[in-house]
């Protein structure tokens, strides 16, 4: 998603005649190579797992360049057949009625979370110990290797918790629900307790603070530059799942919306 985001703003931007180039780095270092003037703008700044954005934006670190259309949220998902089996669901409480059911080898006589990648960091460990659940979180290789899980847990309609996010294509494609935990609280993150939902937030748009000064047409171009939920989802079902490049669908989004990105390169 966010290549696909990141890459579809530098075409935007050499329309308009910058020399414009999309890098690849961490969900970390972008806020300092920001700063430093490394690296002019971020494109998907997802701030509800980034809580520090708002202190380097307040500072004057890096600049909010608005948001990117697109509300950022990440649960605990279970397939729709699941219901079934642990008819308690969604009440959280009702997974420790159900620890049989998730159980794995690895996991003993625990019930198992499969969540993301180690380092994308997290607080799901702790989320679940101060929610009592006698399950234990284990963490995917890679995105792919967590998806493919997915997709083969739900091929052979097998119980599976794990963790995921929207926008994403998974949600949209296989049919299920989302475990209801206790309600986001600021106290609930600030205690270090974690025994609630994450919050929802918007995505954003950063920037470095002298991106305005030296490249004020771009910088309009890139506030202006807006995505809809269903049209990002679109793009990544194409490149993810029907084997199309991602150039092949920026330039099929550039042709079938030229009236509005002209608008913003104006």
């Amino acid at each position: 998603g966010s290549e696909f985001s990141t890459r579809l703003l530098v075409r935007l931007l050499q329309e308009a005649g910058y020399n414009a180039e999309a890098v690849a780095i961490d969900s970390y270092s972008i806020f300092t190579a920001m700063e430093n003037g490394d690296v002019a703008m971020e494109v998907e700044a997802w701030i509800t797992s980034h809580p520090e954005v708002p202190n380097l934006i307040s500072d004057g670190r890096i600049a909010n360049s608005g948001e990117l259309g697109l509300q950022s949220t990440d649960r605990w998902w279970y397939p729709e057949y699941v219901k079934a089996q642990c008819p308690g669901l969604p009440d959280y409480k009702a997974l420790n009625d159900c620890v049989a059911l998730f159980a794995s080898a690895e996991t003993g006589g625990k019930g198992r979370l499969l969540a993301y990648p180690e380092d994308w960091e997290g607080n799901d460990a702790k989320r679940v110990a101060n929610l009592g659940l006698d399950f234990e979180v284990v963490h995917a290789g890679s995105e792919a290797a967590l998806l493919a899980e997915v997709k083969s847990a739900v091929q052979r309609e097998a119980p599976i918790l794990v963790w995921l996010y929207e926008p994403h294509w998974a949600p949209v494609v296989y049919k299920g629900e989302y475990v209801n935990l206790p309600p986001y609280t600021p106290d609930c993150y600030e205690s270090g307790s974690f025994a609630c939902e994450t919050p929802d937030g918007p995505i954003l748009k950063l920037s470095w603070p002298g991106t305005k000064a030296k490249w004020p047409h771009a910088d309009k171009v890139f506030q202006k530059f807006v995505l809809s939920k269903d049209e990002y989802v679109q793009a990544i079902i194409e490149i993810s799942l029907d084997g199309k490049s991602v150039d092949e669908v920026i330039e099929a989004w550039l042709v079938a919306n030229k009236d509005r990105w002209s608008v913003w390169l104006q």
